[in-house]
């Protein structure tokens, strides 16, 4: 991902929240007490919208900024 490129941030956090949830899974496999039910009730299930919020909002900021750069293009500007 280079500098300024908002394109590839939601894919990222989808991976990296794919990857959390996958080892979340096995570490259940080990630790399935009443503790392990409260952190995953009240913490990791309670992040699921948050992250399908922030990457709605990253693609739109992304979509935002890539009309603003075509916007203020150089060619575009001495047509």
């Amino acid at each position: 991902m280079k500098s300024g490129d908002l394109t590839a941030g939601p894919a990222k956090l989808y991976s990296a929240w794919h990857k959390l949830r996958l080892r979340w899974e096995e570490t259940q496999t080990q630790w399935h007490d009443a503790v392990s039910r409260d952190f995953d009730e009240n913490y990791l299930a309670r992040l699921d919208p948050y992250i399908r919020s922030t990457q709605e909002a990253m693609r739109a900021l992304a979509e935002q900024a890539s009309a603003a750069q075509q916007e203020c293009d150089p060619d575009r500007l001495s047509l």
